[in-house]
């Protein structure tokens, strides 16, 4: 698993996705745990629907934080679980990290939103399935 500074924009999408891992293991098989990872042996370069689907959810429902992955930041480990190496978020204008590098600032949460439905693209139809049992979970918790 990587090291992720409590600092790092994406530090509460990581705590989120976690969070979930506790609550709903099925779910968020498919990213590994931590989310993040320096690539290496035993990765390589690759996308999984699935994953990116949890972690767009996750961090709009849960952190208000949406991460944007760049491509080849992004990687699969020999099980298919997802592991990301850098990535911006987009986030709020009163989110703490707003103006930090690397940070893309949306006025409004409906701007965010647009964000988040600009990426659900590349997660396809997982999006819909993740964002029902997201739903779900959070209204049992």
């Amino acid at each position: 698993m990587g090291l992720l500074a409590l600092t790092s924009p994406l530090a509460p999408v990581v705590a989120a996705v976690e969070g979930l891992r506790l609550q709903d293991p099925d779910l968020v098989r498919c990213v590994v745990p931590g989310v993040m990872t320096a690539g290496g042996d035993g990765w390589r370069p690759g996308t999984n629907r699935c994953a990116l689907a949890v972690l767009l959810v996750a961090g709009w429902t849960r952190a208000r934080r949406v991460p944007l992955p760049a491509d080849g930041e992004l990687f699969l480990n020999r099980a298919g679980q997802l592991g990301i190496r850098r990535a911006r978020v987009a986030v709020l204008a009163d989110d703490p990290v707003a103006g930090a590098p690397g940070v893309v600032v949306a006025a409004t949460r409906e701007e965010l939103f647009s964000i988040v439905l600009e990426h659900a693209v590349d997660a396809g139809p997982e999006l819909q399935a993740t964002m029902r049992r997201l739903t779900r979970a959070k209204a049992a918790a």
